[in-house]
């Protein structure tokens, strides 16, 4: 998918990366980024919808005259995987060639990892396609089986396109998962609200054991928590205290710093906690 505005062009890719060890892993894919003045600037989700998943920034550079697009992961934003102190971070280096601005649906090609000293970490294949293309493909199921009298309406209603990109796109937070997030800033907005229709969904909130919000009942409102950072890890505690009238609890929270906006959904049963652990760079 493409958006264009004052000569600043975004692009949204789906696909899968493939590792070229004896495991031939595999692993969804997804890269957003807009291209200006042939500077690439965006982010990667690994592992989208998944206990592992990671959003990653990305950069690099789009030579228009070579037709050439390189991109590389260059830090965390957020995981799911378990943080090892002393372990280094695995980052996709890749160049799509021909690489057609506003043209390009979809490609494949080559990838490998690196670490941030530039340690070969992994390699393997990597495909994508434009959402725009995948979308269509979507539709196109989507019109097939509303034709089809035998196929139950549950899941016709399963299998609707523009909820299935949302859900992509939406951060589950669900019971003894943490979430880790890398920041520079000392200070972090947590935000809190009901993101659908109010419920009566209630949290307790509390941060390095200390509670901030106790019982908290979940409105279209939105609670804006300002957090200091004054040490190196910073976790918080969602705990669902009921599942009010529709279950579970699902309370939108948002996190806030200078460069980065990062949005989740709580997906808890009453008792259940969930944790985000704010990791100082």
């Amino acid at each position: 998918m493409y958006f264009c505005s004052h000569a600043q062009i975004e692009y949204e890719y789906v696909g899968g990366i493939v590792l070229s060890d004896t495991s031939k892993t595999t692993y969804s894919y997804k890269i957003s980024f807009k291209v200006v003045n042939e500077l690439v600037s965006g982010y990667s989700i690994t592992n989208m919808g998944t206990e592992y998943e990671t959003k990653t920034t990305i950069s690099g550079n789009y030579n228009k005259q070579k037709k050439e697009l390189l991109i590389r992961e260059t830090g965390i934003i957020y995981t799911k995987t378990p943080i090892k102190i002393d372990e280094e971070s695995c980052f996709v280096n890749f160049s799509v060639k021909p690489f057609i601005s506003e043209k390009t649906k979809s490609t494949s090609g080559s990838f490998e990892g690196m670490t941030v000293n530039f340690k070969k970490c992994a390699e393997g294949k990597i495909f994508l396609n434009s959402l725009e293309k995948v979308e269509d493909r979507m539709n196109k199921v989507a019109k097939k089986l509303n034709k089809i009298k035998r196929v139950p309406d549950s899941i016709k209603q399963k299998f609707q396109p523009l909820k299935m990109m949302d859900s992509m796109n939406m951060n589950i937070l669900r019971k003894n998962q943490t979430l880790s997030i890398f920041t520079n800033d000392e200070k972090i907005k947590l935000i809190v609200y009901d993101g659908g229709k109010e419920d009566g969904d209630r949290i307790s909130i509390m941060s390095n054991g200390k509670t901030i919000r106790k019982s908290y009942k979940a409105t279209n409102k939105r609670n804006i928590i300002l957090l200091n950072l004054d040490s190196i890890k910073t976790s918080i505690v969602i705990k669902a205290e009921n599942e009010g009238q529709i279950s579970p609890n699902t309370v939108v929270v948002e996190l806030v710093d200078q460069e980065n906006n990062i949005r989740a959904l709580s997906n808890l049963k009453m008792g259940e906690e969930t944790r985000i652990d704010v990791l100082k760079k």
